[in-house]
């Protein structure tokens, strides 16, 4: 599984079939008549996320194209012979065991974070300027019949958004519940104070690391959507200061895990989820239907989720971004692929 979702040929198909279905999701959400389009931001999220990854990791059998999630696991259990299991005579519940826990793994967390970094993006007005001035400086403009079209292209997503890169990990700082669990394997004694027996198991909530005002300032608990840029350097000619990703501590930022229970899956997520952002707030503006945004409890988040999920759905209208409304739209990948809506 490292290997399969590593950067790489392999990593670059996922995330062109992952691209193909969310841009023609988007494009779906265009208003009829003038109307705008409403949505519950979470619930949208859920399934366009679920189908989009589902898509690219299972292909043409995909199940999670059933209209329930029932059905789905039912027909890929019912489609035994092309479960890759099969050929080594794993048995049929083993398989069922296993993809169970590979579903959990690639859909459970990633929606929730699209709809948080969706969130604090249209909720907080500096944030989403900075990022839409950000990306828009990609964006190659030409015309095709006489009709704008737009390239944007969604690799290199960290290199080419700085600043939407770090809101993402602001997010996921603030909206992540993870907790790793630990056997000590000999006596050790931490800051000359605290003795950890050989044996005992040590649990460590992320979100005690995440919010620390010890490793991250007195504005631990506040949305910074710049924590982790960092200037870069500025050229002379310019004199402009440029912002690059600042990388966090791995031992404080514990998002993904760490050492041997590190996820694998960062990379696909992270692509997936800043490339359904980039084309989202490049195409639509969001309003609140209540008239103000209010971020939702997360009480019952699921016990095998990281990502805290949302108690109550945040209904939203979806208008086309001022300028943007006509014309078409060109998605650009690694290899050249392209989808057009």
């Amino acid at each position: 599984m490292h290997c399969a979702l590593a950067p790489g040929a392999g990593l670059d198909g996922l995330n062109r079939v992952m691209i193909q279905n969310v841009a023609g999701s988007l494009e779906g959400l265009r208003p009829i008549e003038g109307q705008p389009t409403r949505i519950g931001l979470a619930k949208w999220s859920r399934r366009e996320i679920t189908l989009a990854t589902t898509n690219a990791v299972y292909g043409e059998h995909n199940p999670f194209k059933d209209s329930t999630v029932k059905q789905a696991f039912c027909a890929i259990f019912n489609r035994s012979e092309q479960l890759p299991g099969t050929k080594y005579k794993i048995p049929l519940a083993d398989i069922a065991h296993h993809e169970i826990g590979g579903t959990l793994a690639i859909i459970v967390n990633t929606a929730p974070a699209t709809f948080w970094l969706l969130f604090y993006i249209f909720s907080h007005p500096e944030v989403l300027e900075d990022c839409r001035r950000e990306v828009g400086k990609i964006i190659r403009d030409s015309t095709e019949e006489g009709h704008p079209k737009r390239t944007l292209d969604i690799t290199g997503t960290k290199r080419n958004y700085p600043t939407l890169t770090s809101t993402y990990q602001e997010v996921l700082r603030q909206r992540t519940l993870g907790t790793e669990v630990r056997q000590v394997m000999r006596d050790t004694i931490l800051d000359d104070t605290y003795l950890l027996k050989k044996g005992a198991t040590v649990i460590i909530p992320s979100l005690v690391m995440h919010t620390d005002p010890a490793v991250w300032g007195p504005d631990a608990l506040e949305f910074n959507h710049k924590r982790f840029t960092s200037k870069a350097g500025s050229s002379s000619s310019s004199q402009q200061q440029k912002e690059a990703v600042k990388r966090p501590s791995a031992k404080a930022y514990r998002v993904y895990g760490g050492g041997s229970t590190l996820c694998p899956g960062p990379h696909f997520a992270t692509t997936e989820i800043l490339a359904t952002v980039v084309m989202f707030i490049m195409r639509y503006d969001l309003s609140p239907v209540e008239g103000r945004w209010v971020a939702p409890r997360t009480e019952k988040t699921n016990i095998s989720a990281v990502v805290m999920e949302p108690d109550m759905d945040v209904q939203v209208e979806v208008t086309p971004k001022q300028g943007f409304a006509d014309g078409r739209w060109e998605f650009c990948a690694g290899g050249g692929f392209k989808d057009g809506v």
